[in-house]
């Protein structure tokens, strides 16, 4: 029995051994029941060589369009670059139109009516009682005046032209002719009807030097339409009244004076 043992020890050892050495290799690959595993290939198809069918919605490579050939863009200069138009002019851009300044509205009635203003029986200056609610600051809760043509502006400037018009035409009826301010080279209490066909061009040439006055555009000769709608309001009112002339030309002052011409620039 005691020649056995060096030889369990030595079975030991070897047991012990090759437990080591499974411990320590890696698993091995598993088998697929049925043959060992397949080989791997070591370099991948390219794309070129796979005659697999492209996805739903792909063309193949040869059946794409060509690449477009953009024109050069210019360098220097403004004009049509490939079809789209170049920025414009900064000179042509124009702004917003505005309008007078409530000082420049009371110098624009005063030049345009020979000195007359919109006043009170006192004589007081409406235009400047009215001046908060014209938009005109009060350096306190605004410093900049409001120049948009909002409607208490159109409202008190249609007041103010009512007035002064009034006043201007009953001014000309009482003037002799040559100191007479806007209604000029004819009789203002002369009708077109009453008149003949010399007195009828005369007072187309009084329209136009209303219109001059007021509004700075002088209305060329043979331009009937825009004659024509001054005429036509000279006509209607007068009519409308009865047949007073003075009327008419009265009409005709306040809507020229209400008229964006007058007060927006």
């Amino acid at each position: 029995m005691s020649h056995l043992r060096p030889i369990a020890v030595v079975c030991l050892m070897l047991g012990m051994v090759g437990c080591s050495a499974d411990l320590s290799s890696p698993d091995p690959s598993p088998v697929e029941e049925g043959g060992a595993p397949e080989a791997s290939s070591p370099e991948a198809p390219s794309p070129e060589a796979s005659n697999d069918p492209l996805p739903s919605g792909h063309a193949p490579l040869a059946a794409l369009a060509p690449p477009v050939d953009y024109a050069e863009p210019t360098r220097g200069g403004r004009g049509a670059v490939g079809g789209v138009e170049a920025t414009p002019d900064p000179e042509a851009a124009s702004r917003n139109l505005r309008r007078m300044t409530i000082d420049q509205l009371r110098d624009a009635i005063i030049t345009s009516t020979g000195g007359l203003y919109w006043s009170d029986d006192r004589g007081r200056d409406i235009l400047e009682m009215l001046a908060p609610s014209l938009g005109v600051p009060n350096y306190i809760d605004t410093t900049a005046e409001d120049l948009e043509p909002s409607l208490v502006f159109q409202k008190f400037l249609g007041d103010a032209s009512r007035a002064v018009c009034t006043e201007a035409i009953q001014n000309d009826l009482e003037m002799a002719p040559g100191d007479r301010v806007l209604v000029r080279g004819v009789e203002p209490g002369l009708t077109w009807e009453q008149a003949d066909e010399a007195q009828r061009a005369a007072i187309d040439q009084s329209l136009r030097h209303m219109n001059l006055r007021l509004t700075g555009h002088y209305i060329p000769q043979g331009d009937e339409e825009e004659l024509g709608r001054l005429r036509w309001l000279f006509r209607s009112a007068t009519h409308a009244t009865g047949g007073d002339a003075a009327r008419g030309w009265r009409a005709v002052c306040v809507g020229l004076m209400t008229s964006p011409e007058f007060y927006l620039y």
